[in-house]
């Protein structure tokens, strides 16, 4: 026994195929669909006074939502603002007391000078006196 395949038949077998893997792949599609709807009907059905009870409150809930982050905006430009001014007044702090340090430096070395001066003057006296 010898059979042979004409390729209109192979072309309708092999559409034959493809169609079965597509409406194979459809079916395990809608199950899974099928089984979304049902978990998500079910939480709709458990929650439904939550619901019932945020809906008429919706527009307010908006309204605060968008009040709320525009004050922290706000907050964040003030915030940024603060951090500026700290950052400049702690420049000008730091150099106000680097130049006090340098006059401090300076008045302790003229009196470092003048100690110096003092007690050579009265030294000196002392051995002109022995």
């Amino acid at each position: 026994m010898q059979g042979s395949i004409t390729l209109n038949e192979l072309g309708i077998f092999i559409i034959f195929i493809l169609i079965a893997v597509a409406g194979g792949y459809a079916i395990v599609t809608l199950r899974n669909m099928n089984g979304f709807i049902k978990k998500a009907t079910d939480l709709i059905q458990r929650n439904t006074d939550h619901f019932n009870r945020i809906i008429p409150n919706l527009y307010e809930i908006s309204e605060n939502t968008a009040r709320i982050s525009e004050e922290f905006k706000n907050s964040i430009g003030e915030a940024g603002e603060a951090i500026r001014t700290i950052s400049h007044e702690t420049t000008d702090t730091v150099l106000t007391i680097n130049e006090t340090a340098e006059y401090l430096a300076n008045y302790a070395l003229m009196i470092g000078e003048i100690v110096k001066t003092i007690v050579n003057m009265f030294s000196s006296n002392k051995e002109d006196m022995k």
